[in-house]
């Protein structure tokens, strides 16, 4: 072996964005289709791969069990490719089948000045159990600064793969189904548009995007303001991350979000030439343009709320403490506003927080759960781009696209919201969430939870708040005590769903409670309140 690892943590991170540059080429999501051999289990499929080993002798399967098993014959094989192969600089790794074995036994066993520069593997039966009895494992740890990047193809009716890809054995591995008629031939899959796709992307790079200067000026559109500041918002959250090891994962992690947005703008660019706005320009070019001071107070406190309860780094779950918090002073200043205002708004959400639950609520910048238990992502700031109008990045293509990006998605989780966008959920609590849309029902404590808080903010700073939340809120609460008064007649008593429901009712309780007590709700109710609380004082007193 002639890998020596040395900051495997950095190389793998830095691993884990080049194979996202390969997802977003391929356009493909990885993983298996829903038919194929995939579907059989595990103990069926050995067998039916050990008779294959055994006695399909046109394939190659007998041939890789002998060379898993006779040491001698490994060993002559590898030292045979090792001196055919030069001694330095960068080479392209094509493995298939008995081939693709042996490529991956040869990653850390290469001459230490070869750097690889694409490892393709296509009709692999490298993650067959029947292989790997008896034998020495193959590639105990995948040499991250060596190879640029790991694609596995395979078709899922190829019964020398098994239909299973190799992620689950490698963890370098990406895996990517393609069709190619149940065929196993080395010609089939190197004749695959997606195969040949990523060879030729090594061989013959293609040109990055030449960028016109428009003649005119354009004005920086609400949605792309937006991300900038939810890119801007990450970088403060990093600084703020006191754990040098979280910190640094959670600066990649930003990083491969920074690298999805500038992905999709280049696709935009690159077909369709439209005018775009000077700080998108500077975006391409590598460089996180400077806020804009766009945003009013009363709107700048929606944005930083729903900001600092988001996982800007979906779906990438990194321990960060009270850094969202700490780095809401940062983002006041930056919006062209007070420190001590991001400090408000930061004591309005663990008030809130803290009055919902003796744990503190909801986790400082972490994805919420619905208490019906569908997922949300309370993405307010970018969220509606899942329904921009024309001209984001000069396209409507990009409505759905940010939503469907590389490992995990725009920033703030839109991978997510995504998801959600054909029930049309995703828009309505995001536009209900952040105050910017028409009053919608709501179906999710936790977005309301967010509602409060932005509200609470505002009346902290002397700003206008909506009074009409708390509707919305009571409206949730007979929505939610409708549906366990049905379910409750035959469902289990404790059943997830009535839990959950029960969990929501809790949560709703408790955010008119707090309301009434902070004066967030209606006048004329608050003023009920605050005279019937003085008669049963004065009742006491006499």
């Amino acid at each position: 072996m002639t890998y020596k690892p040395s900051d495997e943590s950095t190389a793998r991170r830095e691993f884990e964005r080049r194979q996202a540059r390969v997802q977003r080429k391929l356009g493909l999501e990885p993983g298996v289709r829903s038919f194929g051999f995939h579907r059989v289990p595990d103990a069926p499929l050995s067998a039916v791969q050990k008779i294959a080993i055994n006695a399909m002798p046109w394939y190659d399967l007998p041939q890789v069990k002998r060379y898993m098993q006779e040491e001698g014959t490994r060993a002559a094989i590898l030292r045979s490719i090792l001196d055919n192969l030069p001694a330095t600089g960068d080479i392209l790794l094509i493995g298939h089948s008995l081939g693709s074995v042996v490529a991956i036994d040869l990653l850390d066993n290469l001459h230490p000045g070869i750097r690889v520069r694409r490892f393709i593997t296509i009709g692999s039966p490298a993650s067959s159990q029947a292989l790997h009895e008896n034998s020495d494992r193959l590639l105990k740890k995948f040499p991250y600064q060596r190879v640029d990047d790991w694609t596995n193809f395979l078709d899922t009716r190829d019964v020398v793969t098994g239909g299973r890809g190799l992620a689950s054995t490698f963890p370098g591995a990406q895996d990517f189904t393609v069709d190619v008629g149940g065929q196993h031939g080395a010609g089939v899959y190197l004749g695959h548009p997606s195969v040949s796709g990523i060879v030729a992307d090594v061989l013959f790079p293609s040109k990055s995007v030449a960028l016109r200067e428009p003649g005119v000026s354009v004005r920086l559109a609400d949605q792309e303001a937006k991300i900038l500041l939810s890119l801007h918002y990450g970088q403060a959250v990093q600084r703020h991350i006191k754990d040098k090891d979280a910190a640094a994962r959670y600066g990649d992690a930003l990083g491969a979000q920074f690298d999805e947005v500038v992905a999709q703008i280049e696709s935009v660019v690159g077909s369709s030439e439209p005018l775009i706005a000077p700080e998108m320009v500077e975006l391409l070019r590598g460089t996180l343009p400077q806020l804009p001071h766009r945003w009013e107070l009363h709107e700048a406190v929606g944005e930083l709320v729903i900001l600092a309860m988001t996982n800007l780094v979906e779906p990438y779950e990194i321990s960060i403490d009270r850094a969202p918090k700490d780095a809401l002073p940062d983002m006041a200043v930056e919006l062209g506003f007070l420190r001590s205002t991001g400090s408000k708004i930061g004591g309005a959400i663990e008030d809130v927080q803290s009055y919902i639950s003796k744990k503190g609520g909801v986790p400082w910048g972490r994805v919420l759960t619905a208490a019906a238990g569908v997922a949300i992502v309370a993405a307010g700031p970018v969220g509606l781009i899942v329904a921009a109008p024309a001209g984001v990045f000069g396209a409507a293509a990009l409505t759905g696209g940010l939503a469907a990006l590389g490992p995990g998605g725009m920033v703030g989780g839109l991978a997510m919201l995504g998801g959600l966008a054909g029930t049309g959920a995703a828009v309505a609590t995001t536009a209900a969430t952040v105050g910017t849309g028409p009053a919608q029902p709501i179906d999710d404590s936790n977005a309301l939870v967010l509602r409060v808080a932005v509200e609470h903010a505002r009346k902290l700073l002397d700003l206008r708040h909506d009074e009409t939340l708390w509707f919305l809120i009571t409206d949730l609460e007979t929505h939610l005590s409708a549906r366990i008064n049905r379910l409750s007649v035959y469902s289990d008593p404790r059943s997830p769903t009535l839990e959950a429901l029960r969990s929501g009712v809790h949560t709703v309780t408790r955010l008119l409670a707090f309301m009434i007590e902070n004066g967030l709700g209606p006048k004329a109710l608050i003023t009920a309140e605050t005279e019937s609380e003085r008669a049963a004082m004065g009742a006491i007193t006499s």
